[in-house]
């Protein structure tokens, strides 16, 4: 009986030595859960693409020189486009950039004014996007940089004339997605918030003040780069 309780009291007292040492040499599961990145919630797309626009080009102008409309078919622009998710959080951003070669203008009923203007242009636009099956929603809003190459105005550009451009655009539209390829067809809104003439170009007691703006109707097709 003594020798029983001896046993008894030793496997007691070396088990949880040995049992110790049989826990640490166990591999720990949890050991790297610090270092593993978690896998993203959502997918960016990076995409790549030719945009071709019509565009009904006008002005604001006051005083009125009988301005009207042009309607010009001649405008493509090269574009990358980035959705991704603000804060992996809401995937329903994106970011579009690039650079545009095109015309712009207005026709006038006096013969004085009246002009189409060769420009390139660099827009960035925020476009918010909803998926659903194989197409999006878009709706864009943002800004643009532009610089009057031409004009086919006799004589050319003058002295009064004012090359340079920026303003705002605005916008929304309906892509379609066949992976690869996606096709967006968008309708927007551009206005120029630099005017197109020095306010003396009439004469130095009677300024005028000439904002262009444009309805763009447009077509694109993008290639998913990854």
């Amino acid at each position: 009986m003594k020798r029983l309780i001896i046993s008894i009291f030793a496997t007691l007292l070396f088990y949880p030595v040995f049992a110790q040492d049989v826990i640490a040499n166990l591999h720990n599961d949890f050991a790297d859960i610090d270092t593993v990145a978690p896998p993203p919630k959502y997918k960016s797309v990076h995409m790549l693409g030719v945009k071709y626009a019509y565009n009904i080009s006008g002005i604001s102008v006051n005083p009125s020189i009988g301005e009207e409309y042009a309607y010009i078919p001649m405008n493509i622009s090269l574009l990358y486009t980035y959705y991704h998710a603000l804060w992996d959080y809401m995937p329903n951003f994106g970011v579009q950039c690039g650079i545009k070669y095109g015309q712009e203008g207005y026709s006038s009923t006096n013969e004085k004014y009246g002009e189409i203007c060769k420009i390139v242009e660099v827009p960035l636009i925020s476009q918010f996007r909803i998926d659903f099956s194989r197409f999006r929603l878009l709706v864009d809003l943002g800004t643009y940089y532009g610089y009057r190459l031409s004009t086919d105005k006799p004589g050319g550009f003058d002295q009064y004339d004012l090359r340079h451009d920026y303003g705002i655009i605005a916008g929304a539209g309906l892509a379609v997605i066949f992976k690869p390829l996606e096709i967006q067809i968008e309708g927007s809104y551009k206005y120029s918030l630099c005017s197109m003439y020095q306010t003396n170009k009439i004469s130095d007691m009677y300024w005028i003040f000439a904002y262009p703006r444009n309805i763009m109707l447009s077509v694109s097709m993008f290639v998913h780069l990854w």
